[in-house]
């Protein structure tokens, strides 16, 4: 057992997470004694970001077949005291399936396998003849667009020695260039040990009358809209016209006397829009379902453009080598104020006296006493946090792809954002990610894709959005490592703020 800690604080925070980074950060700050503890040794939980063999390890260990109890801390309770365990923080998670699509061993041969299903296979490389090698005449006729996608044959030796150039995203998170996420990092000063890149694309998907169907890049400011082949003149006129009433729309309350308890997408149609532009509108910029309020919809339009330009070409920043860095950076600034962290540390149970006040928590065998506790909701006793529950047996579904392109190419490497809409055959609108070595996110060459909806089976819930984006044709990304799981919504996964 590690070396007793001092037994009286005023915080004491389980989990590192993000919103406990943040109150642990705060409650530093203001002259407080902290207790920052994670069973894990690693910081972030579910909110982490790992190297490709980190994630390895954390599949194995939230795997079902992994999943084990563990020990009980027996302790007398005394003077009336209850102690009552904490959940397993690995309850949260669900149905993780990880799959490679690639040889193990370093071999040039390789062969397509089916994204959706659970074998390991081999992959094939964009213009691979199956039957027969590629000679250096026919190598040469490779060397246009193919070689800017740098086309090779991958194993998943390759992969693996490259593991600590990635950093995969548990919670993949976007923030609002003014959203509240970012005036907090710049109020706090806690932007300083944070590094961001603006989203550069935002894209849309628009379906063919063939069931088929084509990305399209967003146009998000002025000289986008003119610019766009995508839209005709007169709309251009008309999208304008409402951004820039959406822009003050606040200015004017009588033009939403009528709309006060409407859908959104009403408040467009009056508004003359076509319906080419109600989906750029309510899948690209508010994004939004069709059952979201007028009010609701004008909030998140206005957001969208008043973040636009103040940090680049679209609202969104996301933070480089992975959005785990966002808990370590309020980490950071705790420690400076003197908290105190300890990793690898698991906490047994909840000290409840007979007033059922919690008067702290056991770890280790060693009593640590708090005014307050402050708990990462998968840390929570279950006789408390309705885990089991029908009302908690909603979930998110996640899904995490290797690939070896984009999903649009493009002159140089995109950060992107794409929603697919719930219509389609899609049963819940997906929210896509996709970045790229640029953002200390993956290996040169490779890309991340990272899809998030609700839903209560990631494969089966992503596995439209799969089939339109990755596949093997020659003008699609073809995906090395798949990874599914889902969450339960206790976690409060928020794709963007």
């Amino acid at each position: 057992m590690e070396a007793e800690l001092p037994t009286d604080y005023d915080v004491i925070v389980l989990g590192t997470g993000l919103v406990e980074c943040i109150v642990a950060a705060a409650s530093a700050r203001v002259g407080k004694k902290v207790l920052h503890i994670d069973k894990n040794d690693y910081y972030g939980g579910q909110w982490a970001s790992f190297t490709l063999k980190g994630l390895e390890q954390w599949v194995e260990e939230n795997s079902s077949a992994a999943q084990q109890e563990t020990a009980k801390e027996e302790q007398e309770a005394k003077g009336g005291e209850m102690l009552v365990r904490t959940s397993d923080p690995r309850q949260v998670y669900s149905k993780v399936k990880l799959g490679w699509h690639l040889q193990n061993a370093k071999t040039p041969e390789a062969t397509p396998i089916d994204i959706n299903s659970d074998s390991v296979g081999s992959q094939r490389c964009m213009g691979e003849d199956e039957s027969t090698d590629i000679n250096k005449e026919s190598q040469a006729k490779l060397e246009t667009k193919d070689e800017a996608q740098h086309c090779r044959t991958w194993s998943q030796d390759d992969v693996r020695d490259l593991s600590r150039k990635f950093n995969l995203d548990l919670a993949p998170k976007l923030l609002y260039s003014r959203g509240s996420l970012v005036e907090l990092l710049i109020s706090s000063n806690v932007a300083r040990y944070a590094e961001f890149k603006c989203i550069t694309r935002v894209l849309t998907w628009v379906a063919s009358r063939e069931g088929e169907g084509n990305l399209l890049v967003v146009p998000c400011t002025r000289s986008d809209v003119f610019t766009a082949d995508t839209i005709s003149l007169i709309e251009k006129r008309l999208l304008m016209k409402f951004l820039e009433f959406c822009h003050s729309y606040e200015e004017n309350p009588e033009q939403l006397e009528e709309y006060a308890d409407k859908l959104f997408v009403d408040f467009l149609k009056s508004r003359k829009l076509t319906d080419n532009l109600i989906h750029f509108v309510m899948e690209s910029i508010a994004m939004v379902s069709r059952e979201v309020s007028c009010r609701e919809g004008l909030e998140r339009m206005k957001l969208f453009l008043t973040s636009l330009g103040r940090y680049g070409a679209t609202p969104f920043l996301f933070s480089m080598y992975g959005c785990g860095e966002l808990p370590q950076a309020f980490c950071r600034l705790c420690a400076v104020f003197e908290g105190t962290y300890i990793l690898r540390r698991p906490v047994s149970s909840l000290i409840i006296d007979s007033e059922n006040k919690c008067l702290g928590v056991m770890s280790e065998g060693q009593r640590l006493h708090c005014s307050h506790l402050v708990m990462d909701a998968s840390y929570v006793p279950e006789r408390y946090s309705g885990i089991g529950s029908s009302a908690a047996q909603k979930s998110i579904s996640r899904g995490i792809f290797i690939t070896d392109r984009s999903i649009l190419s493009s002159d140089k490497e995109q950060l992107t954002l794409l929603r697919l809409p719930e219509k389609d055959g899609n049963p819940q609108p997906v929210t896509i990610i996709e970045v790229g070595a640029g953002s200390g996110i993956c290996p040169k060459n490779l890309y991340c894709v990272h899809m998030i909806c609700n839903g209560s089976d990631a494969q089966e819930d992503l596995k439209v959005a799969v089939q339109r984006l990755f596949g093997e044709d020659e003008d699609k990304p073809h995906v090395l490592l798949h990874l599914y799981f889902n969450l339960v919504r206790l976690i409060y996964l928020v794709v963007i703020y």
